[in-house]
């Protein structure tokens, strides 16, 4: 078999089987024995892989470097703390997401290797979004691992969880709205239709978070239009909409929203009418309180890999902390700045695309602990770090 064939296999098929969490759908739906031999099977590709890429690896991304020394630290520094603190965690399975971020590092840095990925990136991320609407019809649990005898409130997807969808969602649309692209009069219904479906799989997930989110990076991928006369009318809008959501309990008083449903958009009217005391946390803030109680007790160097994760925290940046220190946590938080002012010099193309995926990543981190443990998410980073060295203005 071609070596370059066989190196695609090693990378990609992971990264589908990830992305579309098969792992724990075929747990439910096959038996959990082949779902672990495929999780070794993954694994062993990733590993396979790095082997395979290693000796003919092309110019590799400063930026994506970055995440090499941030995970380095943290586990160094958290491995430690867990011994010296007597916290057991699984290592092997939470050090996962390193190795698919040392292949990606490698595979990425060859920039023919980069179409392919975003191809089956995207058709992962939008079967997906498929996925979801479907689960949402059938009433399809996966927490409960299978059709709940209520009505699911929240569509979860692939991954058991509304916050996470709707982080998957917004990305699946960036990506779409941005590569998929082309004039042919089919295929630019075929794009609409495509977007609108991801959209509805947004709305599903109820998700206040997604909602701003996606507003805010759909304005900036639009920025050419907001000139002139656009603008001036934006503006005039503005309020409008504003005006709008704040009557949003009234305008959906006939549309028989349940539960959580509901409850986003009781949240969605108190935060734009400041009435933030009303905004239900779903119990964040008492997980995060509980978290901080630790971080207070070990503020330089943390607790443990897996800490926060253990803990619920719900919270990216504080799970950090918490695992690792502060030392860690302030080098995240300046690499993740680092991110956004060295996208903020690419080409104009690329630019807004790159803080919109970024910006969405980083909000979302804010209400999920789970971003950097995804496979996926951390190869989404890496190739958002190629992009960051590699779009930069040509120097005449």
């Amino acid at each position: 078999m071609n070596k370059r064939l066989l190196i695609h296999l090693c990378l990609l098929i992971p990264l589908f089987f990830t992305v579309l969490n098969l792992q724990v759908l075929i747990s439910i739906f096959i038996n959990d024995t082949i779902a672990q031999v495929i999780a070794y099977m993954n694994l062993g590709l990733i590993l396979a892989g790095i082997g395979l890429i290693i000796n003919i690896k092309g110019e590799l991304s400063k930026t994506a470097r970055l995440w090499i020394i941030f995970y380095t630290l943290y586990f160094v520094i958290a491995i430690a703390a867990g011994v010296f603190h007597r916290n057991s965690s699984s290592v092997v399975a939470s050090m996962i997401p390193l190795f698919y971020t040392v292949g990606f590092f490698y595979y990425l840095s060859i920039l023919e290797n980069t179409k392919i990925f975003v191809r089956v990136l995207m058709i992962s991320l939008f079967i997906s979004c498929v996925l979801c609407i479907y689960f949402d019809s059938i009433n399809f649990d996966l927490d409960r691992g299978g059709v709940h005898i209520y009505t699911v409130d929240r569509a979860q997807g692939v991954y058991g969880d509304a916050n996470n969808m709707a982080l998957v969602c917004n990305l699946t649309f960036l990506f779409f709205y941005k590569f998929f692209n082309l004039k042919n009069k089919f295929f630019k219904v075929l794009r609409l239709a495509v977007l609108a479906t991801i959209a509805l799989s947004l709305f599903k997930t109820f998700s206040t978070t997604g909602l701003s989110v996606f507003i805010l990076c759909l304005v900036m991928l639009n920025y050419k239009f907001f000139t002139g006369i656009r603008l001036i009318l934006g503006l005039i809008l503005i309020p409008i909409f504003y005006v709008f959501l704040l009557n949003l309990n009234t305008i959906t008083a006939d549309m028989n929203l349940v539960g959580q449903q509901r409850d986003k958009v009781n949240n969605l009217v108190n935060v734009l009418s400041f009435n933030f005391d009303k905004v239900d946390d779903s119990g964040r803030g008492d997980l995060a309180a509980e978290t901080l109680h630790y971080i207070y007790k070990n503020p330089f160097f943390g607790n443990g890999v897996d800490f926060g994760a253990l803990h619920e925290v719900h919270n990216t940046y504080l799970g950090i902390w918490a695992d690792a220190g502060i030392f860690v946590f302030m080098f995240f938080i300046i690499m993740l700045i680092m991110n956004f002012l060295r996208g903020f010099t690419c080409i104009e193309e690329y630019k807004y695309f790159i803080w919109a995926v970024l910006i969405s990543m980083s909000v979302f981190m804010l209400s999920l602990h789970s971003v950097i443990n995804q496979p996926y998410l951390m190869a989404i980073f890496i190739y958002i770090a190629y992009q960051i060295d590699s779009r930069k203005p040509k120097i005449e």
